[in-house]
């Protein structure tokens, strides 16, 4: 997350470290001197906000046709220069990064209330600085540029820790980002994303050298820099007495400009005679904050790399004494005014997980060939998501994160076996049982080939807020006790949440309950999702066992029957999930999804960048965003499930335009009829009458289109 203000004083007092530089020229020098293609490591979601450039409207929930293709172009600029990239995103989020963690996700949702203030009273969409990511950015832009041939790396810790390491483990050209934490890691020569041009790849390389002749310290002094300015492990705002010193400005006074504050810690830095440690440091920083002594030290060997001799300040530092393993400490941290609790009193197991089985998942996560927070539920058993452009003030919409919870539970429960009978001839009946439904016949739904047996794995930390119970309509599995499965222990049958909804503080965690799915056998293995051959009752076990996830087993035959593009299928269960669950979705909102997906339009690039939308209207903002998260927790489930629906074929640029469905829902909203809709386009009707007989079968919306055909049932009591 960076050094606290370190970016600003770089590009704004520091012009000399700033060094304008073409990355076509650099990569040809590198090649002529190491006769290698050179690598370029990008630190993913620190590029994201490049990659969703200012061009591509972010209100209305994603241009994805448009972003894929700028992905596209990204890539094909760095290939004709003949340099190769290696994408590497963050996979965790550590436990010493929650508190600040929690501090942004608070600031987002700050950022969406005002956003959607300024949406009402304009219509337009919100300046820049209010800008959100559309939701689930970062996972659906791995799996984007996967397609696309890049070499994409999940992270097993903070991301530019593991960064770092790969460019000390590999020859690697340059690291591409904007953390400033590349500054202070003494590693490859670090180039700005921000300032990067893709056309002619200039941009500006922050020199780590530069920057210390200008402060008058050495390289190896830096570490020890980041941790007088503030960085993840010491925060800034812990450093205020400190600076207000060195600066020489009272606690009553403003705060001293950055370019004070940089100048007057290297001048302290200078005033440090050698022998000293860092924990004297500290105690001099901190004088009455004995807690802090062992975190500065922290915070500066967070930055030596495999390889690296320590720096003069740590020579002289004996090992601090670590808890005891197995000891729970109730461990807070500080997120502005607000207390965050991390571990609580509940009831937690250490993780039982096989060494070689948790290799194979590890290298999965490595290869992001899952979705990250598959892994960390495995691990950790926790997850958390971000917060989306939902209108707080609108109760009509329930919060996304509390509606698709059950979605998550019975997806936890498939991951950690709750309800689940592993002995082999239940496993069979369980075949032989799926087999008497019509077998699907797309391989293109199937779920890739694994070759390692995976069994149900457990977490090993636990927290406690709410616990949910058993969800209407599941049943639970023969010899199992409705107290057993509401009594949570975090690892074995439950999971801690990070996910803001409206009235959640996020000051600790929810605890929600695993929910065994209601299927003949309950829950199905791991091992028999993940890793059994490829006979057709596997294949169908998967999809079955995906559709009980989504709450949508019901619907699985007729998808077999009518077979709609494979791309089709997670649009369609999330808005059967949807119609089921939000009684305030009126159908026309439906068909302004359904029409968005099918209309030959949606696949024009081009034509949607020139598409013109008359204003914003918050409702379908709110709309939007609640339907892609809903798609983001079906592709969760998906991949619990062993990738019965192929994840390209979940992903939304085949079937989601953001400013598209904006202008279908206002068509729709002005009385336009489906055909007017469907852009008059015969096929496209076609199939959008195919897929919303998926979306309404069995709900409020099927049962209205009957009464409207047969409104002489009515009267008959329902016989």
């Amino acid at each position: 997350m960076g050094v606290r203000g370190l970016q600003t004083y770089l590009e704004r007092h520091c012009p000399e470290a700033c060094v304008k530089v073409n990355l076509f020229e650099l990569s040809r020098q590198y090649y002529r001197q190491h006769r290698a293609r050179p690598v370029m490591v990008v630190d993913g979601l620190g590029c994201l906000r490049k990659f969703y450039n200012q061009e591509l409207p972010w209100v209305y929930g994603g241009q994805w046709r448009e972003y894929y293709e700028e992905l596209g172009r990204f890539l094909q600029s760095f290939r004709t220069a003949g340099i190769d990239l290696v994408f590497i995103f963050d996979g965790v989020v550590e436990k010493s990064k929650r508190a600040e963690w929690v501090k942004r996700r608070q600031q987002s949702a700050r950022d969406v209330l005002v956003a959607f203030t300024h949406i009402k009273k304009h219509g337009t969409q919100p300046s820049d600085d209010l800008f959100q990511m559309p939701v689930s950015l970062g996972t659906l832009t791995r799996f984007a540029l996967k397609s696309l041939g890049a070499v994409v790396i999940n992270s097993t810790k903070e991301a530019d820790i593991e960064i770092a390491e790969y460019c000390r483990k590999y020859p690697c050209f340059g690291i591409l980002g904007q953390d400033s934490d590349f500054v202070i890691f003494n590693t490859v020569p670090f180039y700005s994303s921000k300032n990067l041009d893709i056309a002619t790849l200039n941009t500006i390389q922050y020199s780590r050298d530069r920057l210390c002749y200008r402060l008058q310290i050495s390289l190896e002094d830096l570490p020890l820099f980041s941790c007088l300015m503030g960085n993840d492990i010491i925060k800034s705002t812990e450093l205020e007495s400190f600076k207000r010193r060195q600066v020489g400005v009272p606690a009553n006074a403003r705060f001293p400009r950055v370019e004070d504050v940089v100048m007057a810690v290297s001048r302290y830095m200078q005033t440090i005679p050698h022998g000293t440690t860092i924990r004297d440091v500290a105690r001099d920083v901190f004088p009455n904050e004995p807690d802090k002594w062992l975190r500065m030290e922290e915070g500066a060997r967070m930055y030596l790399l495999p390889g690296d001799q320590l720096p003069w300040y740590m020579q002289n530092c004996p090992p601090h004494a670590l808890p005891p393993s197995g000891v729970k400490r109730n461990c807070r941290q500080m997120s502005g005014d607000e207390e965050i609790t991390l571990e609580v009193n509940v009831e937690e197991i250490r993780s039982r997980v096989d060494t070689k089985v948790l290799q194979f998942a590890r290298e999965r996560h490595l290869n992001s060939d899952n979705i990250a927070q598959i892994y960390n539920i495995l691990i950790s058993a926790e997850t958390d998501s971000s917060v989306a452009m939902e209108d707080e003030t609108n109760k009509d919409v329930p919060s996304s994160s509390v509606l698709f919870r059950p979605i998550r539970q019975r997806m936890y429960a498939v991951l950690y076996g709750v309800g689940c009978y592993c002995d082999m001839p239940n496993e069979i009946n369980r075949s032989k049982a799926v087999m008497t439904q019509r077998m699907p016949q797309r391989p293109v739904l199937l779920a890739p080939r694994f070759s390692t047996p995976l069994l149900p794995s457990h977490g090993n930390r636990g927290f406690h807020t709410d616990v949910s119970s058993t969800a209407v309509g599941d049943q639970l599995p023969q010899g199992s006790t409705h107290a057993d499965s509401c009594r949570p222990v975090v690892g074995k049958n439950a999971v801690k949440e990070w996910c803001p909804y409206r009235g959640n503080p996020l000051t600790r965690p929810d605890v929600i309950n695993a929910v065994p799915l209601n299927l003949i056998g309950g829950t199905p293995s791991l091992s028999m999702l993940w890793f059994s051959s490829g006979e057709p009752q596997t294949k169908h076990l998967r999809l079955h066992t995906f559709f009980a996830c989504m709450d949508c087993a019901g619907l699985l035959e007729s998808v077999l029957r009518v077979e709609p593009d494979p791309h089709y299928i997670i649009p369609s269960l999330v808005l059967h999930y949807m119609v089921k669950h939000m009684s305030a979705l009126q159908e026309w909102e439906v068909d302004a999804f359904l029409a968005q997906a099918v209309v030959p339009f949606a696949q024009d690039a081009g034509g949607l960048r020139g598409l013109k939308v008359p204003r914003v209207v918050p409702h379908p903002v709110h709309l939007a965003a609640v339907f892609l998260k809903g798609v983001s927790y079906a592709l969760l489930a998906d991949c619990a499930c062993g990738w019965p629906i192929t994840v390209q074929d979940g992903m939304p640029w085949h079937y989601f335009d953001g400013k598209l469905f904006h202008h279908k829902y206002l068509m729709a909203e002005g009385g336009a009829d489906v055909r007017a809709l469907c852009d008059h386009d015969d096929r496209a009707l076609q199939l959008f009458w195919t897929l919303k007989e998926l979306v309404v079968l069995g709900t409020r919306l099927d049962q209205k289109r009957r009464e409207m055909c047969f409104p002489h049932h009515q009267g008959m009591g329902g016989h």
